[in-house]
């Protein structure tokens, strides 16, 4: 095992320098502390392994927070510069007795300076995290009652985790969730629910002051860091420290899911002193990126970068999904533990700049990730130098999909008819004159239509922006609800559809929702109750067909063969709001359009007149581009009504390359 230990008596005034590693040895670097826990000051002695034979190690986990001020550590003798929260967390690991075990810690085993060996290390910082004994999860000093947390984690995480309450996470929402319990090992549920059960009891964990403070714990940045969800994705042994306080990330996984499941059971919630249990939590909080995947990993369920990348459920209020500091780290934080990270063939490379790195992360899911969609880059940007195909995926690590979901997001169309890509041949398009070939996607696919009028939204209501006055309108109540109604039928009947009256407003109402309500596709009972709530008309339940109340039901309430699931006005007037809050979530961020052939759409608020609506293969809902010389820009996705489903690839439509800048 290559090693080798630097000179321990260097001239005092001399600051650390590192050694080159050998790659062929794939080397690293580790430490130990070479001071006693009593001292104020950090000393450490730094040696060079092999990956390939390396010794029992730790791994740090922590959050790099500020670089200045800096507070100088020793290594080999000589002083090196570190951030303050690193400075602390080493104090912390210490204190706990740990200073003979051979430690990794990015900032001191990576020479930051040097952009290839950086890329190298962080390429292999997978193995990294996932060979190391275990690893020191340091979520930063205590605060707003930490402690708290941790002595309760303390206190009954052991437990918790012998009873199993943490594989109840796996299903929870699914609604086969109660069907797995009836068909699992009987003592294991009664284990889990007697678990439950007396921890609602427990006094302490019934304390007014606890919430606050596991929302508080929740909410600090570890959390949502790209390479800390990494890190504990990949611990085979976590301990949890804050402050003086410590526990291991077993008990404390399962200490957090006694905390929900207290608060969600069934049980609890029947129970009149339990109701209140966790009140003010959300249930957000305790969705932790790094939590989940360690936990699908250990029922071999890994995530490939794609299902990381986005997250389909709302965030944490004040909790981004997952951030950093150097934005390439979003990509580069999560290659170690993505599923799919060697057929995407993506490495981390520092010479690279952020839109280069987005664009090959994308460009790769593209060619080589089935479940990726190109109209799952319709996010909004906040860089201006992206390829106009490409996410901002530091954006997106904010907002989620929440913000921003695709029209595909339920499954529902598929206007390719199954088609695919031709595969990638490896070679860029040719450039166009000023455009790289990196920023260029090919696409084969069929032009459909080009869009002739855009919604422009009316004059009397109090936002004129279309995409607003569409999301926003719809969403009012009284008068300005109904003359944006009024003003979107006039839109449509101005396009000249070529649509009898009937058609043209069930074509209407079906594209503000996407054809979706909460449940399932619009049907004809739909359409017919549609047309009297967009029209802002009175819908007596005396009225209804039998069809029309289990359509309407179905999409109301989650389970309607519950015995209070019958009919009422009340009922029915909650499915009018229900239907306008739909048509209000499908339109953020979109706009109506026709097209020169008579088709209506719903697409993203920038769409102009002159842009081209395209099917692309693999792509399962419709694409509009924008020419700009003999390239195309990405505009976004859209719900064109009548060819959804593949209909219009029955006829064999022209196929053409769409070179996309």
């Amino acid at each position: 095992m290559p090693a080798m230990m630097a000179n321990l008596n260097p001239t005092p005034t001399a600051t650390f320098s590192y050694d080159s590693l050998s790659r062929e040895d794939r080397e690293l670097r580790l430490v130990r502390f070479s001071n006693s826990a009593s001292s104020t000051e950090v000393e450490l002695i730094l040696h060079r392994v092999s990956l390939n034979d390396p010794p029992s190690y730790h791994a740090l986990s922590y959050v790099w927070g500020d670089p200045t001020p800096t507070r100088s550590i020793r290594v080999n003798g000589r002083p090196l510069p570190v951030a303050h929260n690193l400075h602390q967390a080493l104090l912390d690991v210490r204190r706990g007795g740990d200073a003979q075990e051979w430690l990794w810690v990015d900032a001191i085993c990576i020479n930051q300076d040097n952009p290839e060996e950086r890329s190298r290390q962080v390429a292999q910082m997978g193995h990294i995290f996932g060979r190391a004994a275990l690893v020191y999860i340091w979520l930063g000093p205590s605060g707003d009652d930490s402690d708290a947390v941790l002595r309760m984690a303390q206190r009954i995480g052991a437990d918790a985790h012998r009873a199993g309450v943490a594989d109840l996470w796996f299903g929870w929402q699914s609604f086969k969730y109660r069907l797995e319990k009836l068909q699992e090992d009987a003592e294991s549920v009664e284990r889990r629910e007697s678990f439950l059960a007396q921890a609602l009891d427990d006094e302490e964990l019934r304390s007014p002051r606890l919430p606050a403070a596991i929302e508080s714990l929740l909410n600090r940045p570890n959390w949502c860091r790209a390479w800390i969800v990494q890190e504990i994705a990949l611990a085979r042994d976590g301990l949890v420290l804050c402050g003086a306080e410590r526990v291991s990330l077993d008990a404390f996984d399962a200490a957090l899911a006694t905390i929900f499941f207290c608060k969600n059971g069934d049980f609890a919630r029947g129970h009149p002193r339990w109701r209140d249990f966790g009140a003010g939590l959300n249930n957000n909080l305790f969705r932790l990126r790094g939590l989940v995947a360690r936990r699908q990993r250990r029922r071999n369920q890994k995530a490939g970068l794609l299902e990381f990348l986005l997250s389909d459920f709302l965030g944490a209020p004040g909790r981004p999904f997952y951030m950093a500091s150097d934005p390439r780290d979003i990509i580069f934080g999560l290659l170690g533990v993505a599923a799919d990270t060697e057929r995407l063939g993506l490495r981390p490379d520092y010479t690279q700049t952020v839109a280069e790195v987005y664009t090959a992360a994308t460009r790769a899911m593209v060619e080589r990730c089935p479940q990726y969609s190109l109209d799952y880059c319709a996010f909004p940007k906040d860089m201006d130098d992206l390829p106009t195909w490409v996410p901002d995926w530091q954006r997106v690590g904010r907002f989620g999909l929440a913000y921003g979901r695709p029209m595909s997001y339920r499954n529902l169309f598929n206007s390719s008819a199954d088609r695919v890509q031709p595969p990638p041949t490896g070679l860029f398009p040719t450039p166009a004159e000023g455009i790289p070939a990196w920023r260029v996607l090919r696409q084969r696919g069929c032009s459909v239509d080009v869009v002739a009028t855009v919604f422009a939204g009316d004059e009397q209501c109090s936002c004129t922006e279309p995409a607003l006055t569409l999301s926003r309108a719809l969403a009012w109540q009284g008068e300005q609800r109904t003359r944006i109604l009024q003003a979107i039928l006039k839109f449509a009947i101005a396009a000249h559809l070529e649509l009898d009256g009937a058609q043209l407003e069930t074509v209407l109402w079906r594209t503000v929702v996407a054809d979706f309500v909460s449940v399932e596709r619009c049907t004809v009972d739909y359409d017919a109750l549609a047309v009297r709530i967009y029209r802002q008309q009175p819908v007596p339940v005396a009225t209804l067909t039998e069809a029309q109340v289990g359509f309407m039901l179905r999409n109301t309430y989650p389970f309607p063969h519950r015995p209070d699931a019958i009919a009422t006005q009340v009922k029915v007037d909650e499915y009018s709001g229900l239907l306008l809050r739909i048509a209000a979530a499908t339109c953020r961020g979109r706009t109506l359009f026709a097209t020169a052939g008579g088709r209506l759409g719903l697409g993203p608020e920038n769409v102009q007149t002159g842009d081209v609506v395209t099917i692309l293969l693999g792509t399962p809902v419709p694409i509009v581009l924008r020419p700009a010389a003999d390239r195309f820009r990405y505009v976004g996705d859209a719900y064109v009504h009548g060819i959804m489903d593949g209909q219009l690839m029955k006829g064999d439509p022209l196929e053409e390359d769409f070179d996309i800048a």
